[in-house]
């Protein structure tokens, strides 16, 4: 949604701004820039052509016509996914740029590019500097089109909170007016940021105001994407006779207005798991295909891994067991595409924020600095008054200085924790299992066992008790597993539902002793704290590296795996080894 928000935005803009600009030249040049910039979102084929008889025309451009040409071209370059040439061709440029709408329109190109690329602490940087610009902004869709920029950006790396503050200021921009386009993106917002914080309710208490206010717009798409968020969510809480019945006309509806949305293929997909869900085999088939070529075909990694797994589900309810492996297969190979991914845009989010946050109490001290320099310049006329004075202020810049570097100090300690683990947990996160591992693995003369495991039929606790009760069952099974181990012996999350065990000097019977001991401790856990009556197992997978079957941790994560679908695949609750060939 906030690609399409992003680019009927920017329309608005670049039209309104190139007028302008071709208002006061109105020579041949500003023209064709303007009909380039018309061109873009119409008939791009039109914009490449005109783009290319300005390249010949560039060294006669002033200043002004220069920074236009460029930041169309960026755009072009964008739509057709060169992200390198965009943001190549704009950064030599930047610093030229002082009139503030264009030099937003330059941070804008800036920030879709480097997301685009995975560059995430270069894009947050350009979006912290294009928020700066919005008091020198004048028109509500440049204004808009920055904060929107933010919002979709936030809202990619998970940072909720902030992107929530960012809609409540594009809502602000048209809460006067009903029918506005403000109004319509920032309900917009609204809605599908509680959606994917996990607040379901605040969510769908907002979304008949949003397709209100977004019907006055006559914005039929955007309408369309709130409906499709709400029935997704329907699917998910379960009620799937409900969802299927509400989704079905917003899927002939996408094909009028958006064939090649995301929000169509998250839908499609929804669907899939509804029909999969009430046994009508056949149509589960014909959604999850269709979403799932809809996303390989958008290179969308996290729809991409959504809808295998719900192709390697129906695939196995159809007891098409190979199909369903090679879909599970290609399913795991992109979970830890997404996590790999997720992690490093964690990383860079935490990072860019600590130095932001960094930088301002530096200048805070710097300020009180200038103020006590000012001071003391003025007290040098006194004798007996200024030595007091002076020693006061020496005491203040002391006190100041240290609070800063105990705050500095717990926030570097704050952050090299959360790179290290889970926060929900509190056992080794993805990143750090991973380099604990991989150093373990390295002893070639050594015996490692890794073992995998996870919750089973973990999906139906979250969907029948609800989420905090699924948060309860992940920290009391950490909790049991963690006090059997040795104090040598790490366990990790992988993400979700996913643990692994990494076992140093630990050989294949010892750790098929250990799994089945956590698996017994696990059975044993009494679900009475969390509020509810259910039971809890977990599957189990083990691999080993000897001196005789040597493995890296790779290779042994991905025979742990294996092991571990088998467990699966034998009925749950039990624990498998991986046995090389001829061994």
């Amino acid at each position: 949604m906030h690609q399409i928000f992003l680019r009927s935005i920017t329309l608005v803009w670049w039209v309104g701004y190139a007028l302008v600009a071709g208002a006061a030249e109105p020579e041949n040049i500003d023209t064709l820039i303007t009909q380039a910039g018309q061109y873009l979102y119409s008939t791009p084929e039109k914009s490449v052509a005109l783009l290319d008889r300005l390249k010949v025309l560039q060294p006669q451009f002033t200043l002004a016509q220069n920074a236009s040409f460029l930041v169309i071209q960026a755009s072009s370059l964008g739509f057709r996914g060169r992200h390198q040439e965009r943001i190549a061709q704009l950064i030599p440029y930047l610093p030229l740029v002082k009139e503030p709408a264009m030099r937003a329109r330059f941070l804008y190109e800036l920030v879709d590019g480097n997301s685009a690329l995975g560059q995430y602490e270069e894009a947050l940087l350009a979006m912290n500097e294009s928020i700066l610009l919005l008091p020198s902004l004048q028109r509500v869709q440049q204004k808009l089109t920055v904060l929107q920029s933010a919002v979709s950006l936030l809202i990619y790396l998970r940072a909720y909170e902030d992107a929530l503050s960012f809609a409540e200021r594009i809502y602000a921009l048209g809460a006067d007016t009903m029918g506005s386009y403000a109004l319509c993106v920032g309900l917009a917002d609204r809605v599908e940021i509680h959606f994917l914080s996990g607040n379901g309710v605040a969510a769908q208490a907002q979304v008949p105001e949003a397709i209100r206010a977004c019907d006055a717009n006559k914005n039929d798409l955007v309408s369309l994407i709130i409906k499709s968020l709400a029935a997704t969510a329907e699917i998910d809480s379960g009620q799937y006779a409900q969802g299927i019945a509400r989704s079905l006309p917003l899927l002939n509806q996408f094909a009028g207005l958006s064939n090649d949305s995301d929000y169509l293929t998250q839908l499609e997909e929804a669907v899939a798991r509804a029909y999969l869900k009430t046994g009508d085999m056949d149509r589960a088939e014909r959604y999850g295909l269709r979403a799932y070529q809809r996303a390989v075909s958008g290179k969308a990694l996290q729809l991409q891994e959504k809808t295998s797994e719900t192709m390697a589900r129906i695939k196995r309810a159809q007891d098409q067991l190979i199909n369903a492996m090679a879909y599970y297969d290609t399913n795991l190979t992109l979970k830890h595409k997404v996590l790999d991914d997720q992690l490093h845009r964690n990383l860079a989010y935490q990072r860019v924020k600590f130095d932001t946050q960094d930088k301002a109490n530096q200048m805070a001290l710097l300020e009180q600095k200038n103020i006590m320099l000012n001071t003391e310049t003025a007290l040098q006329r006194g004798r007996y008054q200024n030595v007091v004075l002076l020693l006061t202020l020496g005491l203040v810049a002391l006190v100041i200085l240290g609070g800063w570097l105990v705050k500095t100090l717990r926030q570097s300690s704050f952050f090299r924790q959360s790179a290290q683990v889970d926060g929900l947990t509190q056992v080794s996160n993805r990143a750090h299992f991973t380099a604990c591992s991989q150093l373990a693995f390295r002893d070639t003369e050594g015996t490692v066992s890794l073992v995998l495991f996870d919750m089973d039929l973990f999906k139906r606790i979250n969907d029948t008790y609800g989420h905090p009760a699924g948060d309860w069952v992940l920290k009391s099974v950490c909790e049991t597993v963690q006090s059997q181990l040795r104090r040598t012996e790490i366990l990790g999350r992988l993400g979700g539902e996913e643990f692994a065990l990494c076992l140093p000097d630990t050989g294949l019977e010892e750790a098929r002793v250990l799994a089945e001991r956590c698996r017994s401790a696990i059975a044993t856990i009494d679900s009475a704290p969390s509020g509810f009556s259910f039971t809890l197992s977990a599957s189990f997978g083990i691999a080993c590296h000897t001196p005789f079957t040597p493995l890296n941790f790779e290779e042994a994560l991905a025979a742990a795996d294996k092991a571990l679908y088998l467990s699966k695949a034998d009925g749950r609750n039990r624990v498998s080894v991986y046995r090389p060939h001829g061994s």
